[in-house]
C-alpha cells in the first residue's frame, strides 16, 4: 500500500536520480590512468562502547591498488586502525584486514568527482600486548566521498563509511578519511 508520504519521496529519489544523470553526461574517468596506487589516513569512531575499553577517537590508515574503468574502480588493499584502548588492563587494540572496495562515480566534472563506495574484508584484532584471540573476522560496510584531482596522475580523496566487524559483538565503526591517489 503507497502512502501520500512515500509517493514524495519516491518522486524524490526520481528527480535526485534524474539530476545525476543529467549532471553526468560529460562524466570524466576517476583517474586518467588506469592503475592507481592510494594511501588514507582516517579517524575511527567506534559506535559503541565495550567494556572495559574505551571508546573514543582513534586512528587507522589504509593502502590500497585501483583499477579505474570509466566510472567504476575496484581497489585492493590492507586497512590498520585502532579501534579499542584500555589504560585499566593496559591493552591497545586494532582491526588489521585485507580488503576488495568496489567503487561507483556517481556524479563529476572535471575537476571533481562524488562517489558510491562499499567494502568487504577479513581480518582479526591484533593486541599490544598480545591478549586478542586469534580468530579472524569478516568485515564490510559502506561510504562515499570526494575525489579532487590535483594534477593529471594525483587526486586528493575526502571520505567517510561504516563498517562491521563480525566479532562476537558485531561492532560497527564510524570512519573520516583523507588520502590521496597516485595514477602509474
Amino acid at each position: 500500500m503507497t502512502t501520500p508520504g512515500s509517493r514524495v519521496r519516491s518522486r524524490d529519489v526520481v528527480l535526485i536520480i534524474s539530476a545525476l544523470i543529467a549532471f553526468t553526461g560529460a562524466l570524466e574517468a576517476q583517474s586518467t590512468q588506469p592503475f592507481s596506487i592510494q594511501t588514507s589516513g582516517a579517524l575511527v569512531f567506534p559506535s559503541k562502547s565495550q567494556a572495559p575499553f574505551e571508546s573514543d577517537t582513534r586512528f587507522g590508515f589504509d593502502v590500497q591498488a585501483r583499477y579505474t574503468h570509466s566510472r567504476w574502480s575496484v581497489g585492493v588493499g590492507y586497512q590498520r586502525s585502532t579501534v579499542f584502548r584500555s589504560s585499566a588492563i593496559d591493552v591497545n587494540a586494532a582491526l588489521s584486514l585485507f580488503f576488495v572496495e568496489p567503487r561507483f562515480v556517481v556524479a563529476a566534472n572535471r575537476q571533481v568527482g562524488a562517489y558510491l563506495a562499499g567494502r568487504a574484508g577479513i581480518g582479526k584484532l591484533v593486541c599490544t600486548p598480545d591478549r586478542c584471540g586469534e580468530p579472524s573476522y569478516a568485515s564490510f560496510g559502506g561510504g562515499g566521498g570526494l575525489l579532487v584531482r590535483l594534477t593529471r596522475a594525483l587526486a586528493l580523496d575526502v571520505g567517510a563509511q561504516f563498517f562491521t566487524v563480525t566479532d562476537d559483538a558485531n561492532t560497527g565503526y564510524f570512519l573520516a578519511r583523507l588520502g590521496v591517489g597516485l595514477g602509474l
